[in-house]
C-alpha cells in the first residue's frame, strides 16, 4: 500500500482549508462588532483591526473544518488550537491546561499558517479557547451541543453575545496601552510580538480586565466602549456558528449516518447475545434503561467501550453519543413500529418497519420561540430536548409509534437540521 507523505497530506489540508476560508470571508467581512469598532476607533485603525480579527476568525474555523486533513489522520472534525503561551506564534506543549479547562494566550498565527496578525495599533492578537473544543487534551465529547465558556459583555455588564456563555473562542485586539499598562518590547531574536515569553505574566499589560490563563467554568470577556477604561475589541465564535460551517463538509452527512449505523449494529449484537448470563441482552437493557414501561426499555446509549462500537467508529461515537437514545422490546419481540422517510430532502413518502429496537438521534436543537436547551444535566436528561412530536410522546409514555428519517440532511442551510433520525434494529 502506498503511504501518503506528510507534504501531500499538508497540501490536501491546505487546499481544503483555503476552500473553507472562501466560504467564510463573506460572513466575517461583516463582523457583528464592526459598527462597535467604527465608533470606538479611527476609520483606518478600526479597519485594520476588523481585518485582522476577521482573518483570525476565518483561520480558526478553517482549522476546525479541516482538522483531520491537517496531519490529524483518523481524528474527528471541530477541534480548535490551543493558544501561543511562549510568544513564538505556535502552540506549545502544555498550552491548554487540564481537560475541560479553557486557556488564554496569544493568537497562534504560525500554527494556523498565517503571518503575524496585528490590530490597528500594531499590537498582536490574543486568544481564548473553551475546554469543550480545544485539541489538547481533547474533550471527551465534541458536537453541536458542546458548551461555551465565554460571554461577551460591555464594561457595564450588558450582554453583547446572543446566548448565555455560548461562545467557544474569542480573539482580542488589545489596542493602545492604557495608563498603567507597561508593554515590554519583543526580543527580536526569537519573538515577533511585544512582551515576554510568558503569556500568563503578560496578560495584564495587554488586556484591560483580569483574565486567568487557566479557565475553569464560565467567564465574561469585556468589550471596550468609548469613554470607558476598556479598549479591547474582539471577534468570537459560538458553537452554533462553528457547526453551521462544519456541517458544510461533504462528508458530514455520511459521518452522522455512520454513527447511527455503528450504534445500531452494536445494539443488535448486544440483543442477539446468546450468553446464558444475559440471554437476548436483557441484562444490558436493564442496566442501560432509564425507564422500563411495560415491555419497553428506554434510555441513552453509552460510550463506545460499553456499547461495543467497532474501533473505526469509536471517536465519532464518543463525540456524539449524547445525541443517541434507544427504545427496545424487553421480551425480544418486534414490538415497535417506525414510519421512516429517506431524508429531509427526499419526497415525503415513508415506509413502515417493525423492529426489536430503535436507535434515535435527536438532531440539532430547535431554536426560535420554543427552543430546545441542552446546557444543564437536567436538560440533557430530558427527552423533550432531543425528540419531537410523536417520538417524544412515545419515548416518554412507553406507548405509541415512531417516525423519522433514515439519513441526515440539511433541508435549509439557514435553519438547524433538527429532524429526528431513526435506525431500526430487527
Amino acid at each position: 500500500m502506498t503511504q501518503r507523505s506528510p507534504s501531500i497530506r499538508h497540501s490536501r489540508g491546505s487546499a481544503l482549508l483555503s476552500s473553507v476560508l472562501l466560504l467564510l470571508i463573506a460572513a466575517s467581512a461583516a463582523l457583528a462588532i464592526a459598527g462597535h469598532l467604527t465608533t470606538q476607533t479611527g476609520q483606518q485603525t478600526g479597519k485594520r483591526s476588523i481585518a485582522a480579527l476577521a482573518q483570525a476568525k476565518d483561520a480558526l474555523i478553517g482549522y476546525a473544518f479541516s482538522y483531520p486533513e491537517l496531519n490529524h489522520d483518523g481524528q474527528a472534525i471541530g477541534y480548535l488550537p490551543c493558544p501561543d503561551k511562549t510568544n513564538n506564534g505556535s502552540v506549545s506543549l502544555g498550552a491548554c491546561n487540564a481537560r475541560d479547562h479553557g486557556a488564554f494566550g496569544r493568537f497562534p498565527y504560525r500554527t494556523l499558517g498565517l503571518p503575524v496578525l496585528r490590530d490597528g495599533h500594531g499590537q498582536c492578537l490574543w486568544y481564548a479557547v473553551a475546554g469543550s473544543v480545544k485539541h489538547n487534551p481533547k474533550p471527551l465529547m465534541l458536537n453541536w451541543d458542546s458548551p461555551g465558556q465565554f460571554r461577551i459583555v460591555s464594561p457595564s455588564g450588558r450582554a453583547i453575545s446572543a446566548e448565555e456563555h455560548d461562545v467557544i473562542a474569542v480573539i482580542l485586539a488589545p489596542g493602545a496601552a492604557l495608563p498603567g499598562q507597561v508593554r515590554p518590547p519583543a526580543d527580536t531574536t526569537t519573538q515577533r510580538c511585544p512582551g515576554s515569553a510568558d503569556a500568563s505574566s503578560d496578560l495584564p499589560a495587554f488586556l484591560d480586565r483580569s483574565y486567568a490563563n487557566d479557565i475553569f467554568g464560565n467567564i465574561d470577556i469585556v468589550l471596550g466602549e468609548p469613554g470607558t477604561n476598556v479598549n479591547d475589541i474582539a471577534a468570537w465564535i459560538t458553537v452554533d456558528e462553528h457547526f453551521g460551517v462544519l456541517r458544510r463538509r461533504s462528508d458530514f452527512s455520511g459521518m452522522i449516518d455512520g454513527i447511527l449505523d455503528a450504534a445500531a449494529s452494536a445494539l443488535q449484537a448486544r440483543l442477539a447475545n446468546t450468553d446464558p448470563d444475559d440471554p437476548g441482552g436483557t441484562a444490558f437493557l436493564t442496566a442501560q434503561a432509564e425507564t422500563i414501561i411495560g415491555n419497553r426499555a428506554h434510555g441513552s446509549l453509552p460510550d463506545s467501550a460499553t456499547l461495543g462500537i467497532a474501533p473505526a467508529q469509536t471517536a465519532n461515537h464518543d463525540n456524539w453519543h449524547d445525541q443517541l437514545r434507544f427504545v427496545a422490546c424487553m421480551d425480544g419481540s418486534a414490538c415497535l413500529t417506525a414510519a421512516l422517510t429517506d431524508s429531509a430532502l427526499s419526497p415525503p413518502i415513508s415506509s413502515t418497519e417493525t423492529c426489536r429496537a430503535l436507535v434515535l438521534f435527536g438532531g440539532e436543537r430547535l431554536r426560535g420561540s420554543a427552543p430546545q436547551r441542552r446546557s444543564t444535566a437536567a436538560e440533557r436528561a430530558d427527552p423533550a430536548q432531543y425528540l419531537e412530536g410523536m417520538n417524544r410522546v412515545s419515548f416518554v409514555t412507553g406507548t405509541g409509534d415512531y417516525d423519522g428519517y433514515r439519513h441526515y440532511a440539511v433541508a435549509d442551510p439557514q435553519q438547524p437540521a433538527s429532524e429526528d433520525l431513526i435506525r431500526c434494529v430487527p
